[in-house]
């Protein structure tokens, strides 16, 4: 019985760390209704719409005390005569962030080549606007979800990383 209760205890501790995927940042999951994310924070959201009625710019949420950046779109269902609100994206630089394969923030870049390598991934240099010149100095790592149509995208400073991202894929 000891037994039993060791590997369920084990088995939740380590669903516990996962808390990124291509499709979620912990309980803030891509396609989320906003009501729903409002249901989960205890907040309520002021969204200012641009002219084209999309959500000007991110929220940002504090969710059991994980800060997010939440994007937010129209999915085009009416619902008392206005667009339903879903998340687009989110993204988190929080420490206690980790993915399902072990990936948290600090892990160097070899680390990610070493555990994705096997699945759809591409990995960007950034533009610096200054030198108008590609740099290595931060880099954009994708891990791409094709079933879900999402990406994890990781965000690197000099290697490490420094935030996760996920979104749905674009396709451009």
């Amino acid at each position: 019985m000891k037994k039993k209760f060791f590997i369920a205890a084990f088995v939740a501790g380590i669903a516990l760390q996962a808390q990124v995927s291509t499709t979620r940042i912990n309980d803030v999951k891509l396609g989320m209704k906003l009501s729903e994310l409002e249901k989960l924070t205890g907040q309520k959201f002021k969204i200012k719409l641009n002219e084209y009625g999309y959500p000007d710019g991110d929220v940002t949420i504090v969710s059991k005390g994980v800060t997010y950046k939440v994007g937010l779109t129209t999915n085009g269902e009416e619902t008392g005569g206005s667009s339903t609100l879903t998340v687009y994206s989110v993204k988190s630089s929080d420490s206690s962030l980790k993915t399902l394969s072990g990936i948290k923030i600090g892990s160097s870049l070899d680390e990610l080549i070493n555990k994705y390598k096997n699945l759809n991934i591409s990995i960007f240099d950034g533009y610096d606007d200054k030198t108008d010149k590609r740099t290595k100095a931060f880099r954009y790592f994708n891990v791409e979800d094709y079933d879900n149509g999402s990406i994890l995208q990781f965000y690197l400073v000099n290697d490490k990383v420094v935030s996760f991202d996920v979104m749905y894929n674009e396709g451009c």
